[in-house]
């Protein structure tokens, strides 16, 4: 996987070669939508079984990346995805060539062929990106059976305001702006220009708004835990040791 640090600075990420993966402002996902983005980062990171729903004796026969080149040479539609993907982030030309059954990526000195190298290489970055925000959090206001009643009602306070952080990052999922909501939320909140926001990438501005739900999360305790039982209770992480 492509460290946090390496995605975070935005400069252009090798692949293969001469070729560079070069991140998507926030202002481009908006221009051209979020869930086109996404499609475009997924053509690279695409599970077995959604490559071959079902099994063969022929399929079993293929390596992942033959299934992948399987789907460009059946459907046209995967193709014109492909073919978007690489202008979108690579900044280069992409080529078929049907006497040789094969795909070549980049233009002059830059030539190269796609092969499983290249297909993997790309495959890490874009599951990096789209696994951002995935990771598992822990629980940071628990609860003891031998906690009093007042103590309860402050972790079930803590809670309800945690989630209502939580939702300034993430937006309303499964509605089309949420990044609209997102770019919204980091201005209102981080002291940046919806300029400065735009001109970001996906990955720094999820990182800023998850480090505020951090912060706000670990004011809130500090704010409310005067009032528990510091022998019963369970402090949260610093945010800068998160």
């Amino acid at each position: 996987m492509i460290s946090l640090g390496r995605l975070i600075s935005a400069t252009p990420i090798p692949v293969i070669g001469k070729i560079k993966f070069h991140q998507t402002s926030v202002g481009q996902i908006l221009d051209m939508g979020e869930a086109t983005y996404w499609s475009l980062i997924k053509v690279w990171d695409l599970k077995r079984i959604d490559m071959i729903p079902q099994e063969t004796p022929e399929s079993k026969m293929l390596t992942d990346f033959q299934a992948w080149c399987a789907l460009i040479t059946n459907i046209p539609d995967f193709r014109k995805r492909v073919i978007a993907s690489v202008h979108c982030f690579l900044h280069t030309k992409i080529e078929f060539l049907p006497i040789s059954n094969t795909i070549m990526i980049g233009e002059n000195d830059s030539l190269i062929l796609l092969d499983e190298a290249f297909y993997y290489s790309m495959q890490e970055i874009c599951q990096s990106i789209s696994q951002l925000g995935a990771e598992e959090k822990e629980e940071q206001f628990q609860e003891h059976d031998n906690m009093t009643e007042m103590e309860k009602r402050l972790i079930a306070k803590m809670k309800a305001n945690a989630e209502k952080i939580e939702r300034i990052k993430n937006g309303d999922k499964g509605v089309e702006d949420r990044l609209v909501k997102q770019v919204i939320s980091l201005v209102a909140i981080g002291n940046h220009t919806f300029e400065q926001v735009c001109n970001m990438t996906i990955i720094q501005m999820i990182s800023l708004l998850k480090k505020h739900v951090e912060i706000q999360q670990y004011e809130l305790y500090t704010s409310l835990s005067p009032y528990m039982d510091s022998k019963k209770s369970q402090g949260v992480k610093h945010w800068l040791d998160t």
